[in-house]
């Protein structure tokens, strides 16, 4: 276990784990605390009192639970997935989940024994959901793919009839050259 008289809240449920939630929830240790879901205030409130954020998913891309937790200040720790160390960049901590417990734990005790590091990696998670995750950003990238991609279609539209009036040109000022595709034609 860990030194610490902080409690460990875990939030949310998992209906696929039903033996291992019980099987936790019989550890009686007082600093556990299971809440099962919770959403709207009653989660921002437990995120914004939270001293770290643990994500231990596997799978998936970015996590909107991640996501909302390092916009409200917290130091987050995460499973080192690639997609989970794109998320956090340099702005949180990871562990090998493949490892198991023994190394979040490592990573929890690291951040127990540094209230200044936690702190920084703080104000890193907010920044960084600023400079890439938010709303506005996001909404003028997309439209600047958009519009790239508008405009290679228009680009190629205009090619294409140009060289389609060029060949058109070529056959209007030499009348042997539509004889003999017409006459090609014929062969066929």
């Amino acid at each position: 276990g860990l030194d610490t008289d902080l409690r460990c809240v875990i939030v949310g449920d998992a209906p696929y784990a039903e033996d291992y939630i019980q099987q936790l929830k019989t550890t009686d240790d007082p600093r556990v605390i299971f809440t099962g879901y919770v959403f709207g205030e009653g989660y921002e409130e437990l995120c914004s009192n939270a001293y770290v954020f643990v994500e231990t998913s596997e799978v998936g891309g970015t996590h909107p639970a991640l996501l909302e937790a390092m916009a409200l200040g917290n130091c987050v720790v995460v499973n080192g997935t690639p997609e989970n160390r794109e998320t956090i960049g340099d702005s949180g901590l990871a562990y090998d989940g493949r490892e198991g417990s023994s190394a979040l734990r490592e990573v929890l005790k690291e951040l127990l024994a540094a209230p200044a590091l936690v702190q920084e990696y703080r104000e890193r998670a907010m920044a960084r959901v600023e400079q890439h995750y938010n709303w506005d950003k996001v909404a003028d990238a997309y439209e600047q793919i958009i519009r790239a991609i508008i405009d290679e279609r228009r680009l190629k539209r205009s090619q294409k009839a140009s060289r389609t009036r060029g060949q058109q040109q070529d056959q209007a000022s030499d009348p042997s050259a539509a004889t003999r595709i017409r006459n090609d034609q014929r062969g066929r």
